[in-house]
C-alpha cells in the first residue's frame, strides 16, 4: 500500500472571515488547495476545501485585514520549521506557532502567534484535476 500525503497551499485562497474570543481567533478560509500526493503515482491531485485555522494563546502583529479578501502567501509556523506558502497536513501544533498573511490587493502584512495551531476541514474535498508531480 502506498503512503499519501496532503499539502495545504495558501496562495489564491480566500480569508472569508475572522472571529475572536478570550485569546483564541478562528480565520475561515475557502477556496484552499490542497495537493495530494501517492508515493509511486506518476501525478499528483488538487483538490479545494474549505477550512478553519484556530490559534490559541495568542498575540497579533498588524492590522487585520477587512473580509473577505484573499491571501497572497504567507508561512505557517510549527516550532523550528516555518512553512511557505505552503504546509503539511494535518496540522495539529503545540508550542511556539502561528501564521503570517499578506493579502492580496493591499499587501498589508498581518502575523498571530499563539500557543496551538489546528486546522480544521469544513465539508469534503472537491477534486480539481491530476497535476504533474514537481
Amino acid at each position: 500500500m502506498s503512503d499519501t500525503t496532503d499539502s495545504l497551499q495558501l496562495p489564491g485562497a480566500s480569508l472569508e472571515k475572522i472571529e475572536t474570543g478570550k485569546n483564541e481567533i478562528t480565520l475561515y478560509l475557502s477556496g484552499v488547495n490542497i495537493v495530494r500526493a501517492m508515493e509511486g503515482a506518476y501525478e499528483d491531485t488538487l483538490w479545494v476545501q474549505d477550512c478553519k485555522l484556530i490559534i490559541s494563546d495568542i498575540e497579533i502583529e498588524g492590522e487585520l485585514p477587512d473580509c473577505p479578501c484573499e491571501i497572497k502567501g504567507g508561512d505557517l509556523v510549527n516550532n523550528i520549521f516555518t512553512y511557505r506558502d505552503h504546509a503539511p497536513l494535518p496540522i495539529d501544533w503545540r508550542g511556539t506557532v502561528g501564521c503570517n498573511f499578506t493579502v492580496a490587493d493591499s499587501g498589508a502584512v498581518f502575523s498571530i502567534e499563539g500557543e496551538s495551531l489546528q486546522l480544521e476541514r469544513i465539508d469534503n474535498p472537491r477534486y480539481i484535476r491530476h497535476i504533474k508531480k514537481t
